[in-house]
Order: C-alpha cells, then structure tokens, then sequence
C-alpha cells in the first residue's frame, strides 16, 4: 500500500479521510500546523483519533521546514485536505490573501515531494469554487470560492510540471459525528432546547453527504491516481443526499428524532431573496439507491447526545 502524506487532519472531514485511508491499509502521516497543546475540545478529540491511526507531525504548516522535510520523506501520495478558512463565511473574506496563505510554501513542497519520488498530489476543492458545483457558468459563489479556485489551478500547474499525477477532490456539504457549527449543529442546538429547529434558507439545493461516504470516495480516488493506467488528472465530485435545505431538515429529523428521543420540530422560515445560486450539488453519486446506513445514524445521534450532555453544543453553530 502507499506512504501518505496528509494535511488537515485534525478538521471534521479530514479525520474522516484519514481513517478511510488507514483502513485502507495505507501508512499515514499527518502533518498538522498547531503545538500539541494547541488543540481542545472537539478537535482535541479529533486529534486523539488521528494519533490512533497515523503519525502525526505537529507544528508543520506546508510552509515551514518541518513540512518540507516530511516531503522529501519519500512519500507516495501529498494528500493536501488543508485550507485556509478563518472567517472563510464572511463577504469580507479576501480572495487574494487567502490564496496567498494557502499557496505558501507549496512550490518548495512540491518540488521535495517530486525529488523524492512522490507520484500524486490532492488537492480538495469546494463546490463553491468557480466551475464546480453543476453551475452553468464558471464564477465563484463568494470571496472563499475564489480562494480556493485560484489555489486548486496553482497547485495543479505546479504539480503537472514536476511529472506528478494531479487530483482534485471537490467537497459539497459533509455531515456526521465530530462535525460541530454546521446547519445540524444549528438544529440541534434548538431540538435539545425542546425548541423548534430554524431552517432559514429552505429553498437552497445542496448536496449533504455523509462524511463517511466522503470518506470512502477520497480513498477511492488516491486508489486511482496510483493505477498506472489511470489518467495524469482526475477529479473526484463525491454527491450524498441531493434535495433543498427543507427537505435535508426533514430527512434529519425523521432520521435523529426517534433515536434522541425528540420531537426534532422545523420552523420554515420564508427565503424570498436568493444570495448564492439556487443550486450547488456534485454529480458522481455515492449514496446508493434505498441507502439506510442505521449504523451511522445511531452514530450521529449518540455524538449528539454526548455533544450535548458535555455542554459542548452551546458553542455558536
């Protein structure tokens, strides 16, 4: 199997990812950017799961040494699920600053990486970035999608110009346990309450996948850039549960409600104006036909319990 070397691990999707890949067989190291002390409640706990699986590296931002010795480890795989995200919701958020943040040190990694035998380069995306998400035409949905439009062709270039296979793995909407401040989280906040959860951009159609799934399909695309006989260049678009925010509310409280033992309500609150395009979904389906994973809805419903018996769910969503 491959030697990995993996960025954001210690975020929801990617200890998610990185399991997949450990179950996977493959050897894992996982280069995070804080001190051992830096991380706390969920994340700390993300974090003691990934040391389960991986080799963690602490304090390795792509741009530092550390980072750089890692590359020339003699990897097979630059998995790189990291982002820069601070603020990343906001209209204020600065394209430019971002794509500078997240492209430093890429080149030199790269160029490591390439010396030392490396064979692929991941890069995830969002289907908020121009071009993606089904949207007819090729501009970004806000400040972050353009970050992240303008990351993922600078790192494909420098990639392909090194000889190295390129991946891009486009992420819609994951939801699963350790996730925290998402719409779920939301809800929850409120059905814990005995309060009505708000759904206030109902007519949205997004594609919410299990993370999981997700999972699976970032494995499934490492397992692809390694076959020879694969294209230089793959992109992977991973759809879950593709429906409006209404009908994913719903879904979530005839799913949660009877395993929490809520009544999981829904206030619809009317959205007359649409700020981001109606529609933002992938297109390669991983949610097979009838799909009824009980188990991972047990799993999601005991993390929210937990959650919430630890005082943790107060935290803004």
């Amino acid at each position: 199997m491959a030697k990995i070397l993996l960025t954001g691990g210690s975020s929801f999707s990617g200890l998610w990812i990185a399991e997949a890949l450990a179950g996977a067989g493959h050897e894992l190291v996982a280069a995070v950017t804080r001190p051992t002390t830096g991380y706390d409640g969920l994340r700390a706990e993300r974090m003691e799961r990934l040391a389960k699986i991986a080799q963690v590296v602490y304090a390795a931002p792509v741009a530092s040494p550390a980072f750089l010795e890692l590359a020339g480890a003699g990897h097979d795989v630059l998995a790189h699920h990291a982002a820069d995200i601070p603020n990343y919701r906001s209209a204020s958020y600065d394209p430019v600053e971002g794509f500078v943040r997240n492209i430093a040190g890429v080149q030199a990694a790269l160029e490591t990486f390439a010396g030392a035998g490396g064979q692929a380069v991941i890069a995830t995306g969002t289907v908020f970035e121009g071009g993606e998400g089904g949207a007819g035409d090729n501009l970004a949905v806000s400040p972050y999608g353009l970050s992240k439009s303008l990351t993922n062709e600078a790192v494909r270039h420098m990639a392909r110009w090194r000889g190295l296979r390129f991946g891009k793995f486009v992420v819609s909407g994951p939801f699963g346990p350790l996730e925290e401040g998402r719409m779920v989280w939301s809800l929850m906040q409120r059905w814990f309450e005995r309060e009505a959860g708000v759904v206030r951009t109902p007519r949205y159609v997004r594609d919410n996948i299990p993370v999981t799934l997700l999972a699976r399909a970032y494995a499934a695309l490492v397992e692809e850039l390694l076959d020879s006989d694969s294209p230089a260049e793959k992109i992977a678009r991973p759809s879950g549960v593709v429906g409006s925010q209404e009908a994913f509310a719903r879904l979530l409280a005839t799913e949660l409600g009877p395993r929490l033992g809520l009544a999981c309500q829904l206030q619809i609150l009317a959205q007359p104006e649409l700020v981001e395009p109606l529609s933002r979904i992938n297109d390669q389906s991983w949610l097979a036909p009838g799909w009824a994973d009980d188990g991972f809805w047990d799993d999601y419903a005991a993390y929210y319990q937990r959650v919430a018996a630890s005082g943790l769910l107060s935290a803004p969503a």
